[in-house]
């Protein structure tokens, strides 16, 4: 590790920041934003629907706690940015965003 690369590393950080601010994301806690990062990573044209299980075991999500996840997951869902699936009540979700 050297100076330079924790420059970029905190340029790249900054980005980040910013652009969650402009995107309204800075009002969520840092397990919501990897829940919603997880889930629109594993999104594609013809998948609307992601489960709880590709989520925990996403880059993004695997590392948290089990009680961390399902209250930041729980949030999310409290928040209308998550729903169930037609139909459940957990296991499988559909993001609520455009």
């Amino acid at each position: 590790m050297n100076l330079q690369n924790l420059r970029k590393l905190a340029q790249l950080k900054a980005v980040l920041i910013d652009m969650e601010q402009d995107f309204g994301l800075s009002k969520l806690t840092e397990q919501e934003i990897r829940i919603l990062s997880a889930m629109t990573e594993t999104l594609g044209p013809d998948v609307s629907l992601v489960s709880s299980k590709q989520l925990r075991n996403s880059l993004y999500c695997k590392s948290l706690s089990s009680p961390t996840y399902h209250r930041a997951l729980k949030s999310l869902l409290q928040k209308s940015l998550l729903k169930p699936a037609e139909g459940r009540k957990t296991g499988l979700y559909q993001l609520c965003i455009e």
